[in-house]
Order: structure tokens, then sequence, then C-alpha cells
């Protein structure tokens, strides 16, 4: 009787940790045209482990669940990044998704003609996401103090609401909403090209997760990379189906692009390889800018965050 007990005993183990070592990947998104190549590889069955891809209306409810082990990955800013890291959150960035030269933006009304012409305005910011390190960072160097605008704390999927409302003069934002406040006369009166290299967006996964499931972490990342070349050699075809998910044409989904680099694998690799990888650079410059404008209130150590180690060989 005992010898039943105890093979009944564990095959229940065994059942339970194979149902918790095949667990599916999942990956938390924000719309935003620098993580579509996730949807893409769906789209064109790029992925052969099972892994799903759920978007959120906000970057603050993706670093929620992500938080919460709701995700075991999350496409994220890498000063978003720098936040988890401080919560002594045990992560790894594993690839680049892309870096924002001009995509990241502050629109105004058109009364607003640059930066100077915000003071005194109200400003709606997704406060605990991006778009505050955006808009510290563009006070900064224009140099004008958090005391002399009003802030309006917005998720990104009420941007648009905000500004037609008139609950706010101006927006930090990102495609598709920039796209739909240009039709609707707003004015850019700032964008990531000021700020080089600061805004990027990456790849990143729960450490648990990564050191049982990585033939799943690398699935994964083979997987974007073949929906960048279907992206490239049928662009046609990618960006009428990115055009379906943000509800703009093809044309407005092309020119959302032109504020983005994509890296390449080699440059993926470039970027995550080494003893000190050139994106914890990246990192730990970012890092003292946030401890600077009190994003970050104390210093972090970035050493292991960032692995080449889950990218496909080159």
């Amino acid at each position: 009787m005992n010898f039943f007990r105890h093979a009944l005993l564990f095959t229940l183990l065994f059942s339970l940790s194979s149902a918790t070592l095949a667990r599916e990947l999942r990956i938390g998104t924000t719309l935003w045209p620098g993580y579509e190549p996730l949807y893409v590889a769906e789209h064109i069955d790029a992925f052969e482990q099972d892994t799903r891809i759920i978007n959120y209306p906000s970057t603050s409810e993706v670093l929620r669940a992500f938080k919460n082990k709701a995700l075991e990955a999350a496409a994220l800013t890498l000063d978003e990044v720098a936040s988890l890291v401080e919560q002594n959150i045990p992560v790894s960035v594993i690839l680049v998704c892309d870096i924002s030269d001009g995509a990241d933006v502050i629109m105004a009304h058109p009364s607003i003609k640059n930066m100077q012409g915000l003071k005194g305005k109200r400003i709606a910011v997704e406060s605990t996401a991006v778009g505050a390190y955006v808009l510290s960072r563009a006070l900064e160097v224009h140099d004008i103090s958090l005391t002399e605008v009003e802030l309006v704390n917005a998720e990104n999927s009420d941007h648009f609401t905000a500004y037609k409302n008139n609950k706010a003069d101006a927006v930090v934002t990102y495609e598709p909403v920039r796209t739909r406040l240009l039709k609707a006369g707003a004015n850019e009166v700032f964008n990531s090209k000021e700020i080089p290299g600061e805004v990027v967006d990456v790849l990143v996964v729960h450490n648990d997760y990564l050191k049982s499931h990585q033939k799943s972490i690398l699935d994964m990342t083979s997987a974007w990379f073949k929906a960048l070349d279907f992206m490239q050699n049928k662009s046609q075809a990618a960006y009428a189906f990115i055009a379906s998910r943000h509800k703009i044409n093809s044309d407005e989904v092309a020119a959302s692009f032109d504020g983005l680099k994509l890296p390449s694998l080699i440059e993926n690799h470039q970027l995550l390889s080494g003893q000190r990888p050139p994106l914890q650079g990246t990192l730990d410059k970012l890092a003292q800018l946030m401890k600077q404008g009190g994003i970050l209130v104390s210093d972090i150590n970035t050493d292991g965050v960032i692995s080449a180690d889950f990218l496909p060989a080159k």
C-alpha cells in the first residue's frame, strides 16, 4: 500500500514539475512600432515554442504585470529596467528592440510653438514610465523647471482623449498617438533626437525563468530576427499587417519607423556582448541622469543585467 502511495506521490510531483517547466512564455508589450516584430513573428508563425504576446494599454500596466510575475518577459525602455534593478528584481536584458531617434515626442496645442511655450501649461504624461524620463530630460535640456509646468497623470491610451477634451495643453507620447495628434493639428515641440541614445527599448526576462526555459528564450529571439527579415524583404505585407493593428494606413506605418532604429542581429551582439557591454554603459549613464532628476533614489549595480547569451549565433 505504501509503495502505491509513494508511486502516486512521485507521479503527482513529476507532473507538477513538468507543468511548471513547460509553462508558456508570456511577453507583455504596449502598442509601439518598435515592438511590432513580436506580433509580425506571431503573424508569420515564427515561434516554435509556446509563446503568447499580451498587449497592454500602458507601460505602467506592463510593469505591474511583470513585477507581479504575470509575465515572464516584457518589452520595456531602458530607464524602466533601471527602476527594476533599483527595486532588486532579478532581470536580464537579452535583446535590443529599438533605439528612439525622434519617435518619443512632446506634442502641444497649435498655439504653443516651442518648449518655452510650455511654461505654465498642463502636460499629460504617464508618470511611472518612459514619459516621465522624456519629460524630465526635455525640461532639463531647455532649462525649464518642473515647477513651471503642471503635470496631468494620463496613461498612453488616454493621451489623445486628454488632448482633444482640453484636459491638457501638451502630451508626452509616441506612435501611433503622435500621428493622430498631428492630424488633429498639434505641434511637435520636442523629440528624442535631442537626447540621442537615451531612449532604448529592450526585451527583459525574469532570471528564474531564464535559467529554466532557455529553449523558449532562444526561440523568442530567433523569431524576432525572422520577423525583422520579413519586414525588410516583404515590407508591404508587413506594413499592411501593422497598419491593421495600429488603425492607421501603411504609409503612416512606414513613417512611424522613421524615428526608430531597429538593431540587426550583428548590432545586437555588439551592444550586448563583452565583459562590459556597450549597453551597460548606456544603462549606467541613464541611471545617473535618473538619479540627478529624482527618478531614482539610489545608485544601482548593473553588473550581469546585460546578456548576449540568448541571441542567435551571428
